[in-house]
């Protein structure tokens, strides 16, 4: 079952990103790209060269490769119906390092590649994360504080109906906190805009202005997987565990599907802010997240 849920998370990744795309299109009354317009570019990219600059090294040849088995491998240790390979024994804060392994080689592949936009790209992009770090442990900690164990499985054990019922303000704080993590996480908005096309306004693009070929269907298989799981680790936590492992992984592919809509709905009604306002919103963040703790543990 754990290896079934792997492979199926693994096919439907792209899928996701296509119902962030329809949503945006409903609401901006347009037809849209389709549902599986991602596969079918995935599919193009993959029959390409991969060009590289100039300047560039084996870093920026291995660059997109170790992101993306970095987030495979997060996916594999994930407990999609209720218990991952190794996930019993894995601590949760690994899970987060695996991923950031994966950013760290996509940002030390822009700055080899020895463009000026994609340095600005990493740049803003480690800047970013490190303020989104404090968010992720004081959530963390809120979850290890409320199931009593640091392990993948236990955190993710999900929250009683006692805990629903008695620290909901709580619970809906630490939604709003680790929502904003994964939007920023995925380069959505109101942090970044993955549809930009102006090289100044770019992040996560801009790291990949040299990249095209496999390495780019790589990148974005790789950033479609990261959304994937990331969302299902928001639905996770906030859904106990069922019994009937088929019917847990339904209900989290589902609630991935629900937050796929809820992101198409927040990039339609929302602009960007500006630069140097998203400190000032993942700090607002970090306090709700604090709050969270501070309600749970105190009431």
């Amino acid at each position: 079952m754990n290896i079934l849920s792997v492979i199926l998370a693994v096919i439907l990744a792209p899928l996701f990103l296509g119902i962030v795309n329809q949503t945006k299109a409903f609401f901006g009354g347009r037809r849209g790209p389709g549902y599986l317009r991602l596969y079918k570019d995935l599919f193009k990219l993959v029959r390409k060269s991969c060009p590289r600059p100039m300047p560039s090294t084996w870093i920026f040849d291995i660059a997109q490769s170790v992101s993306l088995a970095s987030v495979i491998a997060a996916s594999i240790v994930f407990p999609w119906s209720g218990v991952g390979i190794g996930s019993s024994i894995v601590p949760a804060v690994l899970f987060f390092y695996i991923l950031a392994a994966g950013r760290f080689f996509t940002v030390i592949g822009a700055l080899d590649a020895g463009n000026a936009f994609e340095g600005m790209g990493a740049s803003r992009e480690m800047q970013f994360s490190t303020l989104a770090e404090p968010i992720v442990f004081v959530i963390l900690g809120l979850l290890v504080m409320l199931n009593g164990d640091v392990s993948l499985t236990s955190v993710l054990a999900g929250v009683s109906s006692e805990t629903w019922r008695e620290s909901i303000v709580a619970l809906i704080l630490v939604f709003g906190a680790f929502y904003a993590v994964f939007l920023l996480e995925n380069c959505r908005v109101p942090f970044d805009d993955p549809e930009t096309h102006l090289e100044l306004t770019m992040i996560h693009e801009a790291m990949l202005l040299d990249v095209g070929g496999v390495d780019l269907a790589f990148a974005l298989y790789g950033a479609a997987l990261k959304f994937e799981l990331l969302a299902a680790f928001l639905v996770t936590m906030f859904v106990p565990q069922l019994s009937n492992p088929y019917l847990h992984l339904s209900v989290i592919f589902g609630g991935v599907a629900l937050i796929s809509i809820l992101t198409g709905v927040v990039e339609s009604i929302m602009a960007r802010v500006r630069f140097f306002k998203t400190p000032q919103m993942l700090l607002g963040a970090l306090l709700m997240a604090s709050l969270a703790v501070f309600f749970i543990a105190c009431f």
